[in-house]
């Protein structure tokens, strides 16, 4: 079983769920997650023992990824991202914004269908700062090391928008509540 208290755990395994097919060296995921190398080394040795990540050697470098037949990974990755991952990380960055009632994803993410290439798709809404927003989305893709596209829309947009457009409908069909 795999403890989840530890933060590099935490930031390892938040970050390869993202990017799932991902494959980097102690150094490169060091410097990504902005961990001591020594610590991460003996953490990426004990999670790959558990079966949870694969390691290759390649040249001078291991390489570890996910591995993708881990029997428990759909459960694993459901937990983290809810609580340490993506959707906890933009929780907590959209909760502090003024006047945002509502936060959705939406799209591929959403439909349990992203892959590594997926961008993520926002729907905020509320009577918010959208220049707040934009400054605090970017900071959320560079941290995460992905795309980010935000609808933002006021409230009585939102209403209207849902009885005529396609893509809102869509959206309230299939959506993640954040906020």
């Amino acid at each position: 079983m795999i403890s989840l208290r530890s933060k590099i755990t935490q930031a390892v395994l938040g970050y390869l769920m993202m990017h799932e097919n991902a494959e980097l060296y102690v150094n490169e995921m060091a410097r990504r997650l902005l961990l001591d190398d020594g610590n991460l080394s003996k953490k990426l040795k004990e999670l790959q023992r558990e079966g949870i990540l694969n390691s290759q050697l390649k040249g001078k470098e291991r390489y570890y990824s996910l591995n993708a037949s881990y029997p428990l990974l759909n459960e694993y990755k459901r937990i983290i991202l809810k609580t340490v991952g993506f959707e906890y990380v933009l929780k907590e960055v959209l909760e502090k914004i003024r006047g945002l009632e509502h936060a959705y994803l939406f799209g591929s993410y959403a439909q349990n269908k992203m892959d590594s290439a997926s961008d993520i798709d926002l729907l905020v809404i509320g009577n918010h700062s959208t220049i707040e927003l934009q400054k605090k989305m970017a900071e959320v893709q560079k941290s995460m090391d992905r795309e980010i596209n935000v609808i933002s829309v006021s409230e009585l947009e939102y209403e209207k928008k849902q009885k005529k457009d396609p893509l809102f409908r869509s959206i309230k069909e299939k959506k993640i509540q954040v906020i």
